[in-house]
């Protein structure tokens, strides 16, 4: 990114400030705009879409007030890469420093009264933008990463559709061997019922032995190959599978190591949580841990996330609008094919029977909410498989 032509905007409360936060960064980035309109702000972040989005609100509560609505209201906001920015007094210092180290901002600037360090604002938006460039160069890895899970649950489904292959030819092949031995048995014993009784007089056989000549070359040289056919016309359903299994053995093995490498490189986490300012926290808490990061809002979503991706890890929240955690999570551990990700359950309850509940279901830990930092990572470090 040519930082010289990045998009900055400013929000505020005071057009007084707003301007003068832009008369500060022009100099570097004539990029820059601000708005103080509380009914246009939205539609003006959606139209310039900033890399960089300074918060110079009054008060702290105001910008997380305004950034919460962002996303709730902006139509761009899910996919766009950007860094925050606050602008706090002395006062506000000490919430500004904890909001950033919860991952809710990314960084703040002491800027009133104005101190003289007047170009810490433009050395922050400059490390903003820095740190953006390292986030987008490392996003087609988060992407590889991906596509070698969804690579790797193709291969299982593969795996199944070729064991099935082999069961469905088989049972062809014992069905029409079944059908040989059966009609062999009926013709055997037409022939049989004609010599002994000419069927009821209705069939008189004067000589035995050409009739038993003439029967038992129907039999060898129609209805048998007939059936013959019918075996052998299974047998290149199981050459088929077989040639599969062996020309795709080499690029199978290709994709368990990018397999390997995604998993060890960028872990994938999965985050299941209604509360939408608690998924965006947690999305960008983890993947400022280095982690690859998807998040839903339903046990449906969720559920059909994991048809087409096995995350490392799942983060579950307690309680969701269409089920409950702990039902979802018993729910996946019955399924061979996420019954092994571990589940860390995310509860504002810490009662011992909640404990119990999940851990009875399957998961491996609990985070209590609201949860800190430090030990949420160090809890996902602990239970990512190694």
């Amino acid at each position: 990114m040519n930082h010289k032509e990045a998009r900055i905007l400013v929000v505020g409360d005071n057009a007084v400030d707003a301007e003068q936060v832009c008369g500060m960064l022009r100099e570097r980035h004539p990029y820059v705009e601000a708005t103080t309109d509380p009914m246009k702000s939205d539609a003006v972040f959606d139209r310039i879409k900033p890399q960089v989005l300074i918060l110079s609100f009054k008060s702290l509560e105001a910008c997380e007030r305004f950034y919460l609505g962002l996303y709730r209201r902006s139509e761009v906001i899910q996919s766009l890469a950007h860094r925050t920015l606050l602008l706090c007094d002395k006062e506000s210092v000490r919430r500004a420093f904890d909001l950033c180290l919860q991952e809710v901002f990314d960084d703040y600037v002491l800027f009133w009264p104005l101190v003289h360090d007047a170009k810490r604002l433009a050395m922050s938006v400059h490390l903003a933008l820095g740190a953006l460039d390292q986030e987008l160069a490392l996003a087609p890895l988060s992407e590889l990463a991906t596509l070698a899970r969804r690579a790797e649950a193709l291969e299982d489904q593969l795996a199944q559709q070729v064991k099935l292959g082999r069961v469905h030819a088989q049972h062809a092949q014992n069905t029409a061997r079944l059908a040989q031995a059966s009609v062999s048995r009926a013709m055997g014993g037409l022939s049989s019922r004609i010599l002994s009784t000419g069927l009821e007089d209705s069939i008189s056989v004067r000589d035995a032995s050409r009739f038993e000549q003439a029967f038992g070359q129907l039999q060898r040289e129609t209805v048998i190959p007939t059936l013959e056919d019918v075996v052998q016309a299974a047998q290149p359903m199981r050459d088929w599978v077989d040639t599969i299994t062996s020309e795709l053995a080499e690029p199978l093995k290709a994709t368990r190591d990018l397999v390997k490498h995604a998993k060890v490189s960028r872990p994938q986490l999965l985050v299941v949580d209604d509360d939408e300012y608690m998924r965006r926290l947690l999305v960008q808490l983890l993947s400022s841990a280095h982690y690859d990061v998807q998040a839903v809002g339903t046990a449906l979503d969720a559920q059909r996330h994991l048809s087409l991706n096995t995350p490392d890890l799942i983060l579950m929240d307690f309680r969701l609008p269409d089920s409950d955690g702990i039902v979802l999570t018993r729910e996946l551990k019955d399924k061979p094919a996420s019954q092994g990700i571990p589940v860390i359950m995310l509860t504002g309850q810490t009662e011992k029977q909640v404990i119990v509940e999940s851990r009875r279901a399957g998961a491996v830990d609990f985070v209590a909410k609201p949860f800190n930092r430090d030990l949420l990572l160090k809890k996902v470090a602990q239970h990512l498989p190694h």
